[in-house]
This record gives structure tokens, C-alpha cells and sequence, in this order.
């Protein structure tokens, strides 16, 4: 499928960078990072910055090889299309039901997680059910005009995003204690790595992007390392501002009751801005990667029923009217199922395919094409070995 994209003005290559990085990032950066310093921090803060440091780089490479994979297919196909072509129908209905669990569960996390902090950001006493319908209402709307107002309203987010966040960081900071940096664990950081798996994940955005950014692959690429790089940083940051200034104990409470890393450091931090900072970061964290997702998900479905040759209200209504029904059903019914999402769905979808449809492409198809991810056979065997890895992990943790 196509996205409508205004071609009467091409974009310049600094700002299909720009827009590109902004999008990678806004997508990167989402609600999965609130909680990423409750499973890192038993292991301390330099192996926490060695885990996320590696699975940064795997996920900045499978990016690449998704890249290489989306520009041998036509323009605005998605993961269907690709993984039709290359591994068959069995590979597109495995690729396809993933992807609908997986973004469909995350959909349903946005909205149950982000419409309570919408209601509350507007001093507003709205229902909780009404508060959901008007938070998926307003972003399906801007889902709906297509990836060029995403692209807008999620420059104005990024921005509250970085203003919030260096405020937090700024009233937290001042609380760090040097002394909490010794405590080293180092087998501890693996068991992080299936959530940091998710908190990386981007690729979502890619067949987007490949089309709205004139399949660019020079542009593509860049955007991809400054993106996840810019993702990289804020993450480091954040786990250095949480682990220095919240004890263990409190951190292991924290995550049993199942709060968010804000929340934890909101109590620890006796601020009367520190909240409402918090507040603010998680709810631009939220919707920039909302937005990524729901965008990602109303171009899969149009994608699935090209042959229907459908407009775009469709597939945007069949994107968000199932997880806003279970959210106004029951908000938590998928709580379990995000867990597991994170670590098979992302595995797989945003590890393993990526991998599959490159090796098949390149070395079983022959297909001809900018070669995005460096390496050979080795990097592509090392990559799968890898994905495979983390649903290991992801079994030992369930398991355990």
C-alpha cells in the first residue's frame, strides 16, 4: 500500500534525516523504558550499560537488514508482502500472526496506560472508559491523515519528551549516590536483555518510512543509527538516574507492585515539580511510540487487504477498535500476554525475520540491491543465534 505523501515538495536529505531520526526514536522511546531500571538495577549500573550497549547494537543491526529487505519489494509493502515473497505462505500467515498478537497487545498497553495520564494531564474528572475513547479517538484521527501529521505531531512530542526528561533528570540528579555504582552483578544484566529486547523495537516503522522517505537508503540508514543511538543515550541516562538514587529495596518493591520506575523515584525524590515531570515524560514517552505503533499496525492491515483496494479509514478503525475494546472490557486481560510478547514477539518479529528475509534474499532469491547490513553469511548466522538467545532467557524467566 501507499501512503500519501506530497511529492510537489521533496523532502532534502537533512530532512528526511531529521524526520527520520525523529520518528525512529519517538518510536524507540516508549512506555517499556519506565520500566527497564526495576529489572536492570539488581544487577548494577556498568553491566546494566554493557546489556543495553549489546542489545542496542543487535537491534540496530536487524533495523539495517530490514531496511535491505524492505527496498527488493515495491513500494509501501509491509511485513506480509515481504515475508510472502521470500519464505512463502506459511512464512507470511507465522509473520503475520505474530505481528497482529504482538502490536495488538502493545496497542492495548498505550491505550489502558496512557489515556489515565491523558485525563489527568487536563485537570479533567473523565471516566475512565470515556478517557480511553477520547485518547484513541484523537491519535486514530491523527493516524488516520497518514505519516506526514504523525511526523509533525511527533516533533512537538519529541520536544516535550526531551524538555520533560532533562527536568527529571535535573531534580533527580542531585540525589545520585556515588556509592550505589559498586554493586556489580553481572549475571543478572541477561535476565534484562528480553525487555530491553522491546524497548529497542522500532522496526515496526521501517516499510513506513522506507516509502515516506523516497526510499532513501542513505537517509534510511542514518536515520536508523541517530535514531536508536539517540535511544541508546536516553536509556544509559535514565538507568544511571534511577540506580543511583533509589535503593535496591525500594526498586524490588517497586516492581513486585508492579510501579513504574517514575513513580519509584517520585518517591524517593521529594520534589513538588518531580511529579508533574514524570508525569509529563511518560506521557510524551507513551504516545510517541503509540503513534509508531498504531501508524505501523493501520499499514499492516491496508497491506493484508491490498486486494480489496480499500481507502485508508478501514484498516485505521480495524487498527485501534479491537484494543480499545478490550481496554474498556477489562484493561489488564493483557498483562501477561505483553510479557511474553516482549520477549517471543520482538525475538522474532524484529530479530529472527529481519535475518530470515535477508539471507533468503540475498543468498537463495539473488536479489540485487544496496547491501544495508554489513557482513555476510557470519553476521547473519551470529544474529539469528542471538534471537534465539533471548527466548532462552525469556523461558528461564518465566520458568524461574
Amino acid at each position: 500500500m501507499s501512503i500519501s505523501v506530497a511529492k510537489a515538495t521533496p523532502q532534502s536529505f537533512f530532512s528526511k534525516v531529521l524526520s527520520g531520526t525523529s520518528l525512529i526514536a519517538g518510536t524507540t522511546i516508549g512506555a517499556g523504558m519506565l520500566g527497564i531500571p526495576l529489572l536492570t538495577a539488581k544487577a548494577g549500573f556498568y553491566p546494566a550499560l554493557l546489556i543495553t550497549g549489546l542489545v542496542w547494537l543487535f537491534m540496530l543491526a536487524t533495523g539495517l537488514a530490514l531496511i535491505e529487505a524492505s527496498l527488493w519489494m515495491p513500494s509501501g509493502s509491509n511485513v506480509l508482502t515481504m515475508a510472502g515473497r521470500l519464505l512463502g505462505g506459511k512464512g507470511r500467515f507465522f509473520a503475520g500472526s505474530l505481528f497482529l498478537f504482538l502490536y495488538y497487545c502493545l496497542m492495548v498497553a498505550y491505550i489502558a496506560g496512557g489515556a489515565p495520564i491523558f485525563a489527568s494531564m487536563l485537570h479533567l474528572p473523565i471516566p475512565g472508559p470515556l478517557a480511553s475513547v477520547i485518547f484513541a479517538g484523537l491519535f486514530g484521527a491523527i493516524v488516520f491523515r497518514g505519516v506526514r501529521s504523525i511526523d509533525r505531531v511527533n516533533l512537538v512530542l519529541m520536544l516535550g519528551l526531551v524538555v520533560s526528561y532533562i527536568f527529571m533528570v535535573s531534580l533527580g540528579a542531585n540525589v545520585v549516590s556515588g556509592e550505589r555504582f559498586f554493586f556489580l552483578n553481572l549475571p543478572a544484566a541477561f535476565g534484562a536483555a528480553p525487555v530491553l529486547f522491546s524497548a529497542f523495537g522500532y522496526h515496526n516503522m521501517i516499510p513506513s518510512l522506507c516509502s515516506y522517505l523516497d526510499r532513501d537508503a542513505k537517509a534510511l540508514k542514518l536515520s536508523v543509527i541517530l535514531g536508536t543511538s539517540v535511544a541508546f543515550v536516553v536509556y544509559v541516562v535514565w538507568q544511571w538516574l534511577v540506580i543511583g538514587c533509589v535503593p535496591l529495596e525500594a526498586i524490588a518493591a517497586a516492581k513486585a507492585a508492579g510501579q513504574p520506575a517514575s513513580a519509584v523515584l517520585q518517591g524517593v525524590v521529594q520534589h513538588p515539580w518531580l511529579g508533574r515531570c514524570a508525569d509529563a515524560f511518560a506521557f510524551f514517552a507513551l504516545v510517541t511510540s503509540f503513534l509508531g505503533v498504531a501508524l505501523s499496525m493501520a499499514d499492516f492491515i491496508k497491506d493484508g487487504l491490498r486486494k480489496y483496494n480499500i481507502k485508508r479509514f478501514a484498516p485505521t478503525l480495524l487498527a485501534f477498535l479491537p484494543p480499545l475494546g478490550i481496554v474498556l472490557i477489562d484493561p489488564t486481560i493483557f498483562d501477561r500476554a505483553l510479557g511474553v510478547a516482549g520477549g517471543f514477539g520482538e525475538a522474532f518479529l524484529n530479530g529472527l525475520l529481519p535475518v530470515l528475509l535477508v539471507w533468503i534474499g540475498r543468498y537463495k532469491a539473488k536479489l540485487e540491491g544496496l547491501k544495508v547490513l554489513p557482513g555476510g553469511r557470519a553476521m547473519l548466522g551470529f544474529l539469528a543465534l542471538c534471537s534465539i538467545g533471548v527466548c532462552l532467557l525469556e523461558i528461564f524467566a518465566l520458568a524461574s
